[in-house]
């Protein structure tokens, strides 16, 4: 009997923890023109506030996945509590719901070859690479930030990018909040 009642209590616990946090504002797309504010967000002493990024990236050329600065300002009562700039999409760790697609293009229906030219009397091996597009949809921790006292947080953001790809995929670029 109190095996079937750990095991009962254990199961409760594992499938209420969510490991990726609770959600405080829903999706919000980013604009390089303006600054989103999340006002009145409820936050308790040892919360986490955790930035999330999400990038619904089409026509990527050999999953290079442009980067953004977010540059961040949390705020409780008029008082900054933190105030940052953090890379976005900087590298692959901490994704989630991720969806990948590889594009065909309309002339081949083979996938991506590597051709080797060893003409050369030195030896050396000239590799070519096909560009392969694909459509890359997925979300990915930005940033986790400790809350060391009780109350209602603003949240000032704004992402920039000085490459053109990057400013190209503004529309395909949002923030979720989520606090565990």
């Amino acid at each position: 009997m109190k095996a079937a009642i750990t095991t009962t209590f254990l199961s409760m616990v594992i499938i209420s923890c969510n490991p990726v946090g609770d959600t405080i504002s829903e999706e919000k797309p980013l604009d390089d023109q303006l600054v989103n504010t999340t006002e009145n967000i409820d936050l308790k002493k040892g919360d986490v506030l955790v930035i999330w990024g999400k990038m619904d990236a089409s026509l990527l050329k050999n999953d290079n996945v442009p980067m953004f600065e977010l540059n961040y300002n949390l705020s409780l009562d008029g008082k900054t509590i933190d105030n940052k700039s953090v890379q976005m999409f900087a590298s692959n760790d901490n994704i989630i719901k991720s969806t990948y697609e590889i594009q065909k293009d309309e002339e081949e229906d083979e996938p991506a070859e590597i051709e080797f030219d060893t003409s050369d009397d030195t030896s050396s091996e000239n590799i070519e690479y096909k560009t392969v597009k694909s459509n890359w949809s997925f979300e990915q921790e930005v940033i986790k930030i400790p809350i060391e006292k009780d109350g209602k947080y603003t949240l000032d953001y704004k992402a920039s990018s000085e490459s053109e790809s990057s400013r190209s995929m503004f529309t395909k670029v949002a923030v979720i909040l989520r606090k565990k």
